[in-house]
C-alpha cells in the first residue's frame, strides 16, 4: 500500500489552527493513497477519525481509520493504534473486524483500510433495549469466546473488551453475527513481543477491567474474561456489576466485593447461566473459569442445565473442572445430557475436521475449604500519578505466612468432577414412557395435587419421580378410579405441545425434544408431534454442529431418520456436515447431494459436496 496522501488540506494556512475533529471533517471528497476516496466521517475519538471510504481500484465501499499528525507524534498512541491493526491482521476471524492494510499520510498521520461494518454496536442495543434476553445475550456472548479464544490461542490479549468494541451485524440472512473491533490495548502474552508500556497496561475501560489489570498487573486471558463476564452482566440485568462516584471507587468495590449474582436481580436468567457470571467476574483471577474456550461451551450448556442448590452454586470457584484449563479449539467436552442452547437457525457450513471428544468425567462429592474473603485493590492518586498498593492479598505475596481467620470456618460441601484413568460407563438413555417410582407419596390427593403443579410447570416426563408422568403412574396404582387422572391425562398433549412450542420459539430445542418426546411416549397418537421433534432435533443439531460435536449429532440424526418425516435443506446439509465429521463421505456426499437438488444455487452447498466428494475419492485410493 502507498504510503501517500493527496488531501487537499495540506496547503492550506490555516490548519494547524483547527482542533483535530474539525480537521477530521475537512477531508470528505479527498483521496488517500490515491486509492480510498473519503465519503463521510463516521465517528471521532482517542483512535482519531473513522470514515466512510470507497476503495476506487476495486470499486467496493470500505472503513478508513485515520490518526491525525497530533495524536500520531506520541510513539504510544501510534503504536496502539498500528497495534490494533496488526492484530486483527494477524488473527482473521469470521468474528474479528478484517483489516486489509496500514499506511502513512505526507503530514504525519497513519491509516488504516478495513471492512466496512453495516450494524450497530452493543453499547447502543443497550441504551436502546436496557437488557437483552438470556438466549441472545448467550448467543453474542459464544461468539465473543470464539474470537478471543482464537486470539489467546495466538498469544494476544484484547485488554479493553467492552461493549462499544462489539458490534451485530447481519450476515447471510443470520441476526447478531459478532464483529470485535479494537485490539489497539492488546498485548501478547510472551513480553519481548508485547511493546505495551507500563503506562499502557492501564489502558482500557474501568467499568469493564480486572481488578489485576487496573492494579497495572500484565493482562492474561481470564482478565478478558472479566471484561466478558461484565458485559454479559449488562446484558442479562441493564446495568453494571459496581458503580460508584469515581473509578476509584468503582475499583475499590471490585477489589473487596463479589458482584450481585444476575439472577437476584432479575427473575428470567437461569441459574446455570447465572453461575457462569459469578465465576467470571470472581476477584481473584485464579477462581474465574480458565478459558475463553470452556466458557463457550459452558454458556451453550447453560440455558438448559438443571438447577442446582444454592450452597453449591455459590461454591463455584472452589470446584473448576479438572477439563476447563485442558479445552482446545479441537476438542469439546461432551455434555452430561445433551446440549441445549439457543442457536441462529442459519449457521455456516463448519469445517468437518476434529478430534474425538473424551468422555466427561464423574461427578463425586468432596470437601472443599470455605471460600477466603475477596481482596481488596487499593488505589493511591496524588501528585499526578496513580499508585496501585494491593491490600489484603496476603502477606504470601511478600514470603510471609497466611494469617488465621477472625473465627472459624466450616468447610463447604460441593460437588467437583474428577477425572478417573477408567472412563465412567455412558448413562443409559430414559424411556420416557416407563413411569419412574415416586417417594413416600400414599395419600391420592397429594399426588393429584402435585401432578397439577408439575403439569402446571411443564414437567411433564421428567424430573424422575417430580413430574406428571411419575404421580399419575403413583396415582393408578392407589386409587386406579381417581377423577385426576382422565382429567390430566386429557390435558397432557395439549399442554406439552404447547410449552414445546414455547421452548422452540426461545431456541431451547433441547428442552422442546424432550417434551415432544414425552409427548410421542404418553399420547403417540398426538397430530403434529413428529414435525415438532424434527423441527427441535435440528435446532439442537446446529449447536452440535457448531461446537463440532460429532459423536453427540450422529444420534440425533439416527433420531432424526427414524421419525420418517421428509427431510428439508437444513436437515440435508446438517447431516452433511455430521457424516463429514465422523469421516463418513460417502454418507455425506449423498446427503450434501439431495440438499443440493434442493437448492441448486446455494454455493456454499456446491463447495460442501465438492470437498466431500474428493475426501471419499481420496479415502478410495487408501
Amino acid at each position: 500500500m502507498a504510503d501517500i496522501e493527496n488531501d487537499g488540506l495540506l496547503s492550506n494556512p490555516n490548519r494547524a489552527m483547527i482542533s483535530p475533529r474539525e480537521a477530521a471533517e475537512q477531508r470528505w471528497g479527498t483521496m488517500i493513497a490515491h486509492r480510498y476516496r473519503v465519503e463521510e466521517l463516521l465517528s471521532f475519538d482517542e483512535m482519531g477519525a473513522l470514515y466512510r471510504a470507497r476503495d476506487t481500484e476495486r470499486g467496493v465501499p470500505c472503513a478508513l481509520r485515520i490518526l491525525p499528525e497530533i495524536y500520531a507524534r506520541d510513539p504510544e498512541i501510534r503504536d496502539r493504534f498500528l497495534r490494533d491493526a496488526e492484530a486483527a491482521q494477524v488473527l482473521q476471524h469470521p468474528n474479528i473486524i478484517e483489516v486489509f492494510g496500514t499506511g502513512k499520510l505526507d503530514d504525519g498521520g497513519v491509516f488504516s483500510v478495513m471492512q466496512l461494518l453495516d450494524g450497530q454496536n452493543l453499547r447502543a442495543v443497550l441504551d436502546e433495549e436496557k437488557r437483552i434476553s438470556a438466549g441472545r445475550a448467550v448467543h453474542i456472548a459464544s461468539q465473543v469466546c470464539r474470537a478471543l479464544g482464537t486470539a489467546h490461542d495466538m498469544g494476544i490479549i484484547h485488554r479493553d473488551l467492552k461493549p462499544s468494541n462489539i458490534v451485530l451485524v447481519t450476515q447471510d440472512g443470520e441476526l447478531d453475527v459478532v464483529k470485535v473491533l479494537d485490539f489497539g490495548v492488546c498485548s501478547h502474552m510472551d513480553s519481548e513481543r508485547s511493546g505495551v508500556s507500563t503506562i499502557d497496561k492501564l489502558v482500557g475501560s474501568t467499568a469493564y477491567m480486572a481488578p489485576e489489570q487496573a492494579a497495572g498487573e500484565e493482562a492474561d486471558p481470564v482478565s478478558d474474561i472479566y471484561a466478558l463476564g461484565t458485559v454479559l452482566f449488562e446484558m442479562l440485568t441493564g446495568r453494571l456489576p459496581y458503580t460508584g462516584r469515581n473509578d476509584y471507587d468503582i475499583m475499590m468495590k471490585k477489589g473487596r466485593q463479589e458482584a450481585p449474582r444476575v439472577d437476584e436481580l432479575v427473575r428470567d436468567v437461569p441459574a446455570a447461566l447465572a453461575d457462569l457470571v459469578s465465576r467470571c467476574l470472581a476477584p481473584r483471577p485464579e477462581n474465574r473459569i480458565r478459558s475463553m474456550r470452556v466458557l463457550e461451551v459452558d454458556l451453550l450448556r447453560s440455558l438448559d442445565a438443571p438447577a442446582a442448590p444454592r450452597a453449591a452454586r455459590s461454591g463455584g470457584d472452589l470446584s473448576e473442572r479438572s477439563a476447563a484449563t485442558s479445552l482446545s479449539s479441537g476438542s469439546l467436552l461432551p455434555p452430561a445430557e445433551p446440549v441445549a442452547a439457543v442457536s441462529n437457525p442459519n449457521m455456516i457450513l463448519a469445517s468437518a475436521s476434529m478430534s474425538a471428544p473424551r468422555p466427561a468425567p464423574e461427578p463425586r462429592t468432596i470437601v472443599a475449604p470455605a471460600k477466603e474473603h475477596p481482596h481488596a485493590w487499593l488505589w493511591l492518586v496524588g501528585a499526578g500519578s496513580i499508585a496501585v498498593v494491593l491490600v489484603l492479598f496476603g502477606p504470601r505475596l511478600f514470603g510471609g505466612a497466611e494469617p488465621p481467620p477472625d473465627e472459624p470456618q466450616a468447610p463447604v460441601v460441593v460437588t467437583q468432577d474428577v477425572d478417573d484413568s477408567t472412563p465412567p460407563e455412558p448413562p443409559k438413555p430414559i424411556d420416557l414412557a416407563i413411569p419412574q417410582a415416586v417417594e413416600n407419596v400414599g395419600d391420592p390427593l397429594v399426588l393429584a395435587g402435585r401432578a397439577d403443579l408439575a403439569l402446571a410447570e411443564g414437567r411433564f416426563c421428567q424430573p424422575a419421580g417430580e413430574c406428571v408422568r411419575d404421580y399419575l403412574a403413583a396415582l393408578k396404582e392407589i386409587d386406579p378410579k381417581h377423577e385426576a387422572i382422565e382429567r390430566l391425562t386429557q390435558k397432557i398433549p395439549a399442554a406439552a405441545t404447547e410449552t414445546g412450542r414455547k421452548a422452540l420459539t426461545d431456541k431451547r430445542f433441547h428442552d422442546a425434544g424432550q417434551i415432544f418426546r414425552c409427548v410421542m411416549a404418553l399420547a403417540p397418537e398426538t397430530p403434529g408431534m413428529k414435525e415438532l421433534l424434527a423441527e427441535a432435533l435440528i435446532g439442537e443439531g446446529k449447536i452440535l454442529r457448531l461446537m463440532k460435536a460429532w459423536d453427540d449429532l450422529a444420534p440425533l440424526l439416527e433420531e432424526y431418520e427414524k421419525l420418517g418425516v421428509k427431510p428439508g435443506f437444513d436437515a440435508l446439509v446438517l447431516k452433511g456436515q455430521g457424516m463429514a465429521g465422523k469421516g463418513r463421505w460417502q454418507e455425506s456426499v449423498d446427503a450434501y447431494s439431495a440438499a443440493a437438488k434442493l437448492r441448486p444455487s446455494d454455493k456454499d452447498v456446491k463447495k460442501a459436496l465438492d470437498e466431500a466428494k474428493q475426501q471419499l475419492k481420496s479415502a478410495g485410493k487408501k
